[in-house]
């Protein structure tokens, strides 16, 4: 049969037409299918959602500072008890120790129902059995550590100090002939405003033997005759704030750790000594780079 051609040119056309539109109506269900919720995906690669990861790793960070936080609150409330214990009182104005303690405290932002908890702890006469100890030991590559704790149970804490040093090669020996034991005070100017020239004419004064500027900002550092630490620190109170008060166990001469192996092993003794629950205070001759 014989079909002009401008009607062959059409049927082509309208075929074609007719076919795009059955690409596109399938093209536009096989979206709305996808914008309706389709379980079937782009491709085999799972989803990122934005700021997953980002909050995992904040949640992580947080975790890691609310446990710091805690491990402090909680040497914070050891040393609170024992100030007050020592004593027999929980009156500031005239427990030098139990002042220091708590402006120790109320800079960390210690909860107030945590320093009363320890404050009962102290003045409980069922928990008298409460006690200030120190052990002596060796650790490796021959460091000297004088650790001091305070402790319900001395018997577990010396446990507990003895696992620490097994596990890097030391023991508990005597050591304290490598240490002068001195009087340490810590405080800050408060509301005095002074500065660091102003509160050392203040710390020698008071009888302060060696002054220097503290590790935290705005704090100074005073070493004094033992016998005279409460008198010290009591002088200093009356115009400062006074953070902290107690022995300082001084090495006569350091010790240098120069080998990466010996220094992996004193880092970790001193940080896992450090996280024992009853552990107040870690001293040590040794020197790192």
């Amino acid at each position: 049969m014989f079909v002009p051609l401008f009607r062959s040119l059409r049927y082509s056309r309208t075929t074609t037409t007719a076919a795009s539109a059955t690409a596109a109506a399938v093209r536009s269900r096989s979206c709305l299918t996808l914008l309706a919720g389709s379980s079937r995906p782009f491709h085999n690669a799972p989803a990122c959602y934005a700021g997953h990861n980002k909050w995992s790793k904040v949640k992580h960070t947080k975790g890691k500072l609310d446990a710091k936080k805690s491990k402090l609150f909680s040497k914070l409330s050891l040393e609170i008890a024992s100030a007050v214990r020592a004593a027999g009182n929980a009156d500031p104005t005239v427990n030098a120790k139990l002042a220091a303690a708590l402006s120790r405290a109320k800079a960390a932002n210690m909860p107030k129902d945590n320093i009363d908890s320890a404050t009962k702890k102290g003045l409980d006469k069922d928990k008298s059995t409460l006690e200030d100890v120190v052990y002596e030991c060796y650790g490796p590559g021959g460091m000297a550590m004088i650790i001091e704790c305070v402790t319900d149970k001395p018997t577990r804490t010396v446990k507990e100090v003895k696992e620490v040093l097994g596990r890097v090669g030391g023991s508990v020996s005597s050591v304290g002939w490598l240490f002068d034991k001195k009087g340490k005070v810590v405080f800050a100017a408060g509301e005095s405003g002074h500065s660091f020239d102003q509160m050392m004419d203040a710390a020698i004064e008071a009888g302060a033997e060696d002054i220097e500027e503290g590790e935290e900002e705005d704090l100074v550092e005073v070493v004094c005759d033992f016998t005279q630490l409460s008198t010290v620190a009591r002088a200093l109170s009356e115009q400062y704030d006074v953070r902290h008060m107690g022995p300082a166990y001084l090495p006569q001469s350091t010790l240098d750790i120069t080998d990466n192996e010996v220094q992996e092993l004193v880092e970790k003794c001193l940080d896992d000594m450090e996280a024992l629950d009853d552990v107040v205070k870690v001293h040590s001759n040794v020197s790192l780079p």
